[in-house]
């Protein structure tokens, strides 16, 4: 017989029913998440690694809340998937007593494999797939490469972040791309920039640069070639940061990849046109998307 969990919600003395328990945890001093569990046993759980930013591990920044991530761990857990999503560093500054300064790309690999590791070693689940939004798409695929049994790239960006900088400039003025490939040139060969121009004081930040450093030596063309497990490639029509051709590209580098370009989703993973909302009042996920993961993950 299948099994409910009762969740009270504080602001109404209703109940409901759900299908899943989320449970904070801490791995480690650097790795603090949340355990999204189904009612019902599963061997399969996924890695959600958030985007750039100010995004935390349910998909919510300072100016902005969606719950896009926390909505899709719940989506995923109502089909029998757990998950684990988890805050970067980036967010936790302060307790950690460390400044942006002190932060490598690599510190953001190296907290995903340990998300992997966990879920693997210490909770034993047969099947991990690691799902990575934005920037934790490229996180994701460095840390699936031989720990993983498939990966997911949802609206995960083709060319590395000097190039990706470089092409949006480009819309505003090609002198202002060609200005910002110089600047890094300038990061990779010398370690610094002498002189940063105010209009690009936004990007290089002095206490930036060496995190910007260290995320440009990745490309996830490259990385992507490495797997040797199944992969999907997801990404919106309606998503203003990574297009169709992001997706396409990276398609383009691995033949048994499969591509998945939702109508009319958006970079938050939301129906652009969708008016539908859940009972907190906030946007409904795109319909397509849940049923798709579980699909692929499910195949596995």
């Amino acid at each position: 017989m299948k099994k409910f969990v009762f969740i009270l919600s504080i602001f109404s003395i209703n109940f409901c029913f759900a299908q899943f328990e989320d449970k904070d945890i801490e791995i480690n001093k650097y790795v603090h998440g949340t355990l999204c569990l189904s009612t019902e046993e599963t061997d399969i759980a996924a890695v959600i690694i958030p985007g750039s930013g100010p995004a935390d591990r349910d998909g919510n920044s300072p100016a902005f809340n969606n719950h896009c991530l926390e909505m899709l761990a719940h989506g995923l857990a109502k089909n029998n998937i757990a998950s684990f999503r988890y805050d970067r560093r980036l967010l936790r500054l302060k307790e950690l007593q460390i400044t942006t300064a002190n932060l490598s790309f690599d510190d953001f690999i190296e907290d995903a494999i340990t998300a992997v590791n966990y879920l693997k070693n210490s909770l034993n689940y047969k099947k991990i797939v690691v799902i990575g939004h934005s920037q934790g798409s490229l996180v994701g695929m460095i840390a699936a490469k031989d720990r993983a049994s498939g990966f997911i790239s949802i609206a995960g960006p083709a060319n590395k972040i000097s190039e990706k900088i470089a092409a949006q400039l480009s819309k505003k003025s090609p002198e202002l791309a060609n200005t910002t490939r110089a600047k890094f040139k300038e990061l990779r060969e010398t370690d610094t920039i002498k002189q940063i121009e105010p209009f690009l004081t936004g990007i290089f930040r002095p206490s930036f640069l060496q995190f910007l450093k260290s995320w440009d030596q990745y490309d996830p063309k490259e990385e992507i070639q490495k797997l040797d497990i199944p992969i999907l490639i997801v990404t919106g029509t309606k998503d203003m940061q990574i297009s169709p051709k992001d997706a396409e590209e990276l398609k383009a580098m691995v033949s048994n990849a499969k591509l998945l370009l939702l109508e009319n989703m958006t970079h938050i993973l939301k129906y652009d046109t969708e008016t539908r909302k859940n009972e907190e009042g906030e946007l409904v996920l795109h319909p397509d998307l849940v049923p798709a993961l579980t699909k692929f993950i499910q195949e596995l």
